[in-house]
């Protein structure tokens, strides 16, 4: 899908599921419910624009960042970075699509995805979403943009800062 701004793509993401919908289709989004998602995608609803919530900003405006890291530590991979790309699984499922974090090739030539999360622990139930895994809302949205690539690995590069007090 050819997007060229902001508009475009928030238009283009009415017509489909991204990536950021699938814990939602899924019923496991702590954000929205498969209801509220599904009145959104119908025009019964108009999104809500989340773009100047804090936590929204400090995740996008950290990526750049993250994603330099992420070149640092893993040289093996080359990283690229289209803000409005939209890829979509084409012809089978059209509807599906992804805009990418980073898109990744390793020195075989195999593409992968980079997914970049922000997020902030301020409960011990909290870290235990991510004890020694992916939270489940955001493996789905790695799943899914998996199905609309057709990339063959991903790589999730957290960012996790502690606040508040928990034990």
């Amino acid at each position: 899908m050819l997007v060229n701004n902001r508009k475009e793509w928030l238009k283009a993401r009415q017509k489909g599921i991204g990536g950021s919908d699938a814990a939602s289709v899924l019923g496991i989004s702590p954000w929205k419910t498969n209801v509220q998602l599904w009145e959104e995608k119908t025009g019964i609803t108009e999104p809500e624009d989340i773009s100047e919530k804090e936590v929204v900003r400090f995740g996008k405006e950290s990526e750049a960042a993250i994603r330099q890291l992420f070149q640092l530590d893993f040289p093996e991979y080359q990283v690229s970075y289209d803000e409005f790309g939209m890829i979509a699984n084409e012809p089978d499922c059209p509807f599906i699509f992804a805009t990418l974090d980073g898109e990744l090739t390793d020195g075989s030539g195999r593409k992968g995805i980079l997914e970049i999360k922000t997020t902030e622990i301020r409960r011990f139930i909290d870290w235990k979403k991510w004890n020694g895994q992916i939270p489940d809302y955001y493996y789905a949205q790695i799943v899914h943009q998996l199905l609309a690539t057709g990339y063959e690995f991903a790589i999730l590069k957290a960012r996790i800062r502690e606040r508040g007090e928990y034990g």
